[in-house]
């Protein structure tokens, strides 16, 4: 017995130390947070302005429903436990937020995962009133009509003709007036320089990347975002000459958003020895851009884009190259 005892004794100090030490293991694949703004209200009209292009009428309009519905909470629960988040979603909505929250490497109950899958669910299930509520005029009478049909269109509460008329006032009154005059945009055509590099305006959120920030650096990420005062603007595409005939940088990661590369962008990089592409939207690697690299040069790319890129950088590359996995 005593055998018995000392058996299952150690049992339960290996379990113990096993749900112990668990509590010390950091969540994996979730997504760090990208959001900025002083409070949640703020990182909300950020981005539905940068990640949907939504003009301040329309921001004014979801501002509006998302007080009424949560107050900027994503921890709101409601409907005795059955509505969750900043929209409430109930039921088979909430599910799906969970759901594709996890699949995609974000956190569900967050402001971060919350605003994703809604853009995710705008797209998906409700294109007819994304469209609807990012086509309103920019204008008082534009905030009115975007709190309106958003809340009629999307929420579709009880009582939805009161409380959208309702919802339309408050972003007409209260958030366009508090939000017309920000002008947190990029010039297109400017160029802005940051830690990151060098970047050109080509449009409000979106920039081209034109030159390293250090030209002696071995190594460059030209990142999916780049944070530009209060704009976070997507980097999609590399501009002719970015690199020309560095004989510095020896590895390059280019980002997600980028769908061009420029004429001789890294002609002449004799050193440049490793090149991570991880967008799978590139349509154009212009003539001799990464001509004169290292004649044994490495190429890493997404699975589904290796066929494609492996015979397309053969006309813009050594022949020797290597193109593989990332």
């Amino acid at each position: 017995m005593k055998k018995v005892n000392q058996f299952w004794g150690k049992i339960m100090v290996g379990l113990v130390c096993i749900i112990g030490c668990s509590l010390f293991i950091p969540v994996m694949g979730v997504k760090a947070a990208s959001l900025h703004g002083e409070s949640n209200e703020e990182k909300i009209f950020y981005f539905f302005r940068e990640e949907m292009n939504f003009n301040t009428a329309a921001d004014a309009g979801v501002l509006a429903n998302i007080e009424k519905e949560s107050s900027f909470r994503p921890g709101a629960v409601g409907d005795n436990g059955s509505s969750y988040g900043i929209c409430q979603w109930h039921n088979d909505r909430a599910s799906r937020l969970r759901g594709w929250c996890g699949n995609n490497g974000y956190n569900w109950q967050d402001l971060e995962g919350q605003l994703n899958y809604l853009a995710y669910e705008l797209k998906t299930y409700y294109p007819n009133t994304l469209g609807i509520v990012r086509g309103v005029d920019n204008s008082a009478g534009g905030a009115f009509s975007a709190g309106h049909d958003w809340c009629y269109y999307f929420e579709i509460p009880a009582d939805k003709e009161r409380k959208s008329n309702e919802r339309g006032t408050l972003a007409r009154d209260v958030y366009w007036p508090k939000y017309k005059d920000i002008t947190s945009k990029l010039k297109k055509g400017k160029t802005y320089v940051t830690e990151e590099g060098v970047f050109k305006a080509t449009g409000d959120f979106e920039v081209m990347f034109k030159g390293m920030a250090d030209k002696g650096a071995s190594e460059l990420e030209i990142p999916n975002k780049v944070l530009i005062g209060e704009v976070s603007a997507k980097v999609t595409s590399i501009a002719p000459n970015a690199c020309k005939k560095n004989k510095n940088v020896e590895n390059v990661t280019i980002g997600t958003n980028v769908t061009k590369i420029g004429k001789n962008a890294f002609y002449g990089c004799s050193n440049l020895q490793e090149i991570s592409i991880k967008s799978k939207k590139i349509k154009t690697f212009s003539k001799n851009c990464f001509k004169k690299i290292a004649d044994d040069a490495e190429f890493y790319v997404k699975g589904s884009s290796k066929k494609k890129y492996a015979k397309m950088l053969k006309k813009v590359a050594p022949k020797d190259i290597k193109v593989k996995k990332l």
